[in-house]
């Protein structure tokens, strides 16, 4: 990329004619996905499985494991996990959907690993909330190590929060020998912080002890304060670096969602030419032992965060999270259904 700031125009243009060509494919293909898998399911899977639209487990989030209320879907018949894929697929890009499975995967790993665990790859669950195609609706697909959350209506459809999470990393023995889920949200952070100069890395480097765990959990509801390394300080170069590992995280979504949201990230404050330090509330920062993969790191524009956590002491253990406070669980669209309606 000779001149990311050039693609960005590019992208922000391509979002501008999708919101100007009619109703959003993505949040057709999913209403028209949620209905199919729906009529695939038995009566009391449905009942199981569906909840009002306002019901307080459609932002009750986590991705540790546990028991679920909802349809687990090693319950499900081969038509309705088939249909649940056709649904995954409509919001999430070819990426996004292998990653996710990955998830599933790697559960069946450690259950291998940790036999005694309860590990199950049919013990996600996944729930409906409202009906697909009238009105706000939603859904959620999670379990251990992943939690998918998407709302829509018909102005648009919302992603976050996005979670998932791998162990191991990197798969070293058995059938699934080289399996890595994550490695692209790794790989091009190392590749970031390795290109620093001294003054990027002292600015990019937290002070006090490396998070164990990603910080934006479902208990917090504050925003990250305005620290790391400006990307008004990178060149051309580090600039295609962080717009790649931007991409990695708004990549997971299908095509349209994701350059919507790629571009929001980036200009959220509003990019002007004539602006003293373009990009200078986009933000990089990092702790911990790269080279080693015991590495914490984010990228903060605002209120929304992409985060990298190795989990503990384990460099084999990771998981990485988006936020959007101002979009999680469609936020944003409910304030402006209410404000229409009413």
């Amino acid at each position: 990329m000779k001149n990311p700031r050039l693609a960005l125009s590019f992208v922000f243009a391509l979002a501008l004619c999708a919101a100007m060509a009619g109703p959003d494919p993505d949040v057709c293909a999913m209403d028209e996905a949620g209905r199919a898998f729906l009529d695939a399911l038995e009566e009391d899977q449905r009942e199981r499985c569906t909840f009002g639209f306002t019901d307080g487990e459609r932002t009750a989030w986590t991705y540790l494991p546990g028991d679920r209320r909802g349809l687990m879907i090693g319950n499900l018949s081969p038509d309705a996990r088939a249909r649940l894929t056709v649904l995954m697929q409509s919001a999430l890009s070819s990426g996004g959907y292998l990653k996710a499975e990955g998830v599933l995967i790697l559960e069946g790993v450690l259950r291998e690993l940790q036999p005694n665990a309860g590990r199950d790859p049919g013990k996600y669950a996944v729930t409906v909330f409202g009906e697909p195609g009238e009105g706000p609706w939603g859904w959620t697909l999670e379990g251990h190590h992943l939690s998918l959350n998407f709302t829509s209506d018909a102005t648009g459809s919302r992603s976050t929060p996005l979670m998932f999470g791998v162990a191991p990393a990197v798969v070293r023995g058995g059938p699934r020998t080289g399996l890595r889920v994550l490695g692209a949200e790794l790989d091009t952070a190392r590749e970031l912080i390795d290109s620093f100069n001294a003054e990027q890395h002292a600015a990019a480097k937290l002070e006090g002890d490396r998070p164990r765990d990603v910080v934006m959990g479902p208990s917090r509801s504050k925003a990250f304060a305005a620290e790391g390394v400006k990307a008004s300080s990178f060149d051309d170069a580090q600039l295609a670096m962080l717009f790649d590992l931007t991409s990695v995280y708004t990549g997971n979504l299908s095509r349209q969602s994701a350059d919507r949201e790629y571009s929001r990230f980036l200009r959220l404050r509003g990019i002007r030419p004539d602006h003293e330090e373009p990009l200078s509330w986009l933000r990089f920062s990092f702790t911990g032992d790269v080279d080693a993969g015991l590495l914490y790191y984010r990228v903060t524009s605002g209120r929304i965060s992409f985060e990298y956590a190795a989990v503990g002491d384990d460099p084999n253990h990771a998981h990485v999270l988006w936020r959007d406070l101002d979009q999680d669980f469609g936020a944003d669209l409910l304030r402006e259904h209410v404000t229409e309606k009413h």
